[in-house]
């Protein structure tokens, strides 16, 4: 079983990641990032079924090592989606008591 691709490949994911969570969620470049970021998933996800198809009971540990990092991925990418999500929320209340001050002014 030949993992170095695989092993790049996590590298490059969990590096990715840790950059999402970093870029402000209004710069240009958090699009791109996340296209880039479903690409390695798919790329992963294949290398995945090429390394483990054949799979014997020698190759549980590295097998249970993918399962492990496939889980801190998703707990990564769920704490960037939520924190994203929350100024999403944020923005909008903003904007909704911005508009409402607005409508007041104007009605004066």
């Amino acid at each position: 079983m030949h993992l170095k691709p695989l092993c790049q490949l996590n590298d490059e994911l969990d590096a990715l990641l840790d950059k999402l969570n970093l870029v402000p969620a209004e710069d240009e470049s958090t699009d791109e990032l996340v296209s880039y970021l479903q690409e390695l998933v798919g790329k992963r996800q294949s290398l995945l079924v090429k390394a483990f198809e054949n799979a014997t009971a020698a190759d549980a540990v590295e097998l249970k090592k993918q399962i492990t990092l496939s889980q801190s991925f998703e707990v990564k990418a769920n704490m960037i989606k939520a924190h994203r999500q929350s100024l999403l929320h944020a923005g909008r209340k903003s904007k909704q008591q911005l508009n409402m001050y607005k409508t007041i002014d104007s009605n004066r």
